[in-house]
């Protein structure tokens, strides 16, 4: 650790090589947004409330997964399954499948876990351009899924340069942990060109986390290994009317679970948790004039999962363990294909028709009844009315047909912007939303060590009613100045949320069942400054989630709160090419009823998961023109683990701590971008 300490002093106080850096204060443009719009367009244009991650931030922020990134967000919190390796969010109070995760545009493939979610840390960070996040119901333009909102991540393309080469080698400690067996080590390597029209870029990536030890006993970790290659490639032609490229994805992950012997000469069972995913992309777009534009994407995926378990002997023999479950592989396949227009007859009113045709099949052994399919098509209709400069309406509707489930007839949605005021604006919502069950919530029947959990294939979808608004006050405005502020809020009402009870059947299996409903309410208040070198912003978040209990106790709470506060701050000196950058975010604490059995007595309980602190202090270094350093310290309070004051059964033993993470840790990177114009 004394190494890395001299080192970063030395990067610190080297001389500066150049004078040209991209930290030199520039003026402050607009940012420029994608996701649910007709076109791409400013944020203070967008009819939605629009929050952007751009590249610069999470290139400071040295991360290495994107849970890294979303951290330091508002309304957005994670949660750790050790037994399978994956995170799961929260956004909204609402669980992490109810949120859409799109890559350019285009839905991921692959749920897992007891969570039913789309891990986001199988995403290559070093790909990603920007990331944008629209809170609320966008289901009239994404469909099923996007109940809580949408996360579109946009990936890279290529640069304004014939020829770019980027490199990348991070390495990191885990808690106190590191060497070539510990630790986390970060490699990524990419290129991009351009021929005339043509473009096009690659680039592959390793993160290889070596697991986490911390107090665990024997061959046993706390956290488990995962070794993670990722890969992409992106080919396209544009010209002044065109826009078609294709993009290759490809994602190999094995979590490495070891065990302790048993007593005696038995072997421990070892077990690898092995992801593959292919998705292949084709987007296109074409301006036939002023008044009309198309596009359209197709998307396949293919997504594995399997479970291979082994027998290791203490002699060091290994061999396959052939026991019932012990092994077992499933396989999803994706498929999308999405088509609009945009037909803008006057300055006073624009159409955009569009088709949207979603299919997944899933196999495998867990699967009831072998190959599963789900079939949604639909067609939507949105415009974007516009009476007088200052007032924007965009009506929507959406109709579905699936082949598991009754959808509703029509899914409607308003979305509305104000301009109160030059620097002043208002946005108000209304969206129905809805989430359709998952294959795997209706055929996949998950049994293993740590869970007994089977599909229901008499699951409905969930639908929801939500109201989100937002007030926008841009107080300073200047080429090199930028100060606001953001006022908002939000209510769901979800009926038919789907969750986890005990089988009737079988009171020891759990499986999903409609919850009867669920509500989720709270705001947000948020502002940023930007000035010469300083970029500083702080956010207070207040969301209360809906006690199902209050209607059989009148006496308790409707609604448990919980609040969050974040800031980032980070600082450039241009002329040394140095850039410090903090980031914190307080997670208050999660109360929560729930109803116990004790001595032949029910009882309703008070539970909550404890709050805390999280900050990551990061710096970078430009060096030599081509290079760039970047170090700091991530999980400054030093967070294992927050206590859950939960009980099981009818005894007061405690549910256990629940994990957030390895621990203060220490990181040192190297970057190289090479550039022929």
């Amino acid at each position: 650790m004394r190494k890395i300490y001299t080192l970063l002093l030395f990067i610190v106080t080297a001389p500066a090589f150049a004078q040209e850096d991209s930290l030199k204060v520039k003026e402050l443009g607009e940012v420029i947004v994608s996701t649910g719009q007709y076109k791409p367009q400013s944020v203070k244009n967008s009819v939605y409330q629009v929050r952007v991650i751009g590249g610069e931030q999470i290139r400071k922020q040295s991360a290495t997964k994107l849970q890294d990134v979303l951290n330091s967000q508002l309304n957005i919190r994670f949660s750790q399954d050790l037994a399978t390796g994956g995170s799961d969010i929260t956004m909204m109070g609402l669980s992490g499948q109810n949120v859409k995760i799109l890559i350019d545009g285009v839905p991921m493939t692959g749920r897992q876990g007891t969570s039913n979610e789309i891990n986001i840390n199988q995403v290559e960070v070093n790909s990603i351009e920007r990331i944008e996040i629209i809170e609320g119901p966008m289901s009239v333009i994404y469909g099923a899924d996007a109940l809580a909102g949408v996360i579109n991540i946009i990936t890279k393309k290529a640069s304004r340069e014939k020829f770019a080469i980027n490199a990348r080698v991070q390495e990191e400690t885990v808690g106190k942990e590191y060497g070539i067996n510990e630790g986390i080590h970060n490699q990524y390597l990419g290129a991009s060109g351009r021929y005339k029209n043509w473009y096009a870029s690659g680039g592959i990536g390793r993160n290889l986390f070596q697991g986490w030890k911390d107090t665990a006993t024997g061959r046993e970790l706390t956290w488990h290994k995962k070794d993670q290659i990722v890969g992409n490639a992106v080919v396209g032609y544009r010209n002044e009317r065109l826009n078609v490229y294709y993009r290759l994805d490809g994602l190999d992950e094995v979590i490495t679970n070891p065990a302790n012997f048993p007593a005696g000469n038995q072997p421990a069972i070892d077990q690898d948790y092995i992801t593959d995913r292919l998705m292949q992309q084709l987007q296109a777009s074409y301006k036939f004039s002023n008044k009309l534009s198309a596009n359209a994407l197709a998307s396949y995926t293919h997504f594995t999962r399997q479970v291979y378990s082994t027998l290791y002997y203490p002699d060091g023999d290994v061999r396959v363990a052939t026991a019932p479950g012990l092994q077992s592989i499933a396989t999803f396949d994706g498929f999308t294909f999405r088509a609009t227009a945009v037909y803008t007859p006057s300055s006073f009113i624009s159409f955009q028709p569009g088709v949207d045709i979603n299919t997944e099949s899933g196999d495998g052994e867990r699967i009831k009844a072998g190959v599963q399919r789900i079939n949604d098509y639909a067609f939507f209709l949105t415009s974007e009315i516009t009476p007088k400069t200052w007032i924007n309406i965009r009506p929507g509707i959406r109709v579905i047909q699936n082949s598991v489930y009754d959808a509703p007839p029509v899914i409607p949605s308003i979305n509305t912007k104000f301009l109160l005021a030059h620097d002043l604006d208002l946005r108000l919502a209304y969206a129905r939303g809805f989430r359709a069950p998952s294959i795997r919530e209706l055929y996949y029947d998950f049994f293993d060590a740590s869970h007994s959990i089977a599909g229901n294939p008499n699951l409905e979808a969930e639908h929801s009613n939500s109201f989100t608004g937002s007030l926008t006050w841009n107080t300073v405005r200047t080429k090199t100045v930028k100060l606001n502020t953001t006022l908002s809020g939000f209510y769901n009402d979800v009926s038919n949320m789907i969750g986890y009870a005990a089988d009737a059947a079988n009171p020891t299996v759990t499986t999903y069942v409609n919850i009867a409903k669920y509500k989720t309410r709270g705001g947000t208040l948020t502002g940023q400054l930007i000035a010469g070198n300083l970029d500083a912003s702080l956010g207070f978040g207040y969301t209360g989630r809906y006690n199902e209990y209050s209607e059989m106790d009148k006496d308790l709470p409707s609604f448990k709160w919980s609040p969050e506060i974040t800031s980032i701050i980070s600082y450039g000196f241009p002329k040394i090419g140095f850039s410090a950058n903090l980031y914190y975010k307080f997670t208050g604490k999660l109360p929560y009823y729930q109803q116990v059995t004790e001595n032949g007595q029910t009882q309703i309980r008070l539970a909550e998961t404890e709050g805390y602190h999280w900050a990551d202090l990061t710096l970078n270094k430009k060096l030599f023109r081509l290079l760039t350093v970047n170090a700091g310290i991530r999980n400054l309070f030093d967070v294992t683990a927050i206590a859950n004051s939960a009980v099981s059964g009818g005894a007061h033993s405690s549910t256990g701590a629940r994990p957030i993470g390895n621990g203060r840790s220490y990181f040192l990177g190297l970057a190289f971008n090479w550039a022929k114009k």
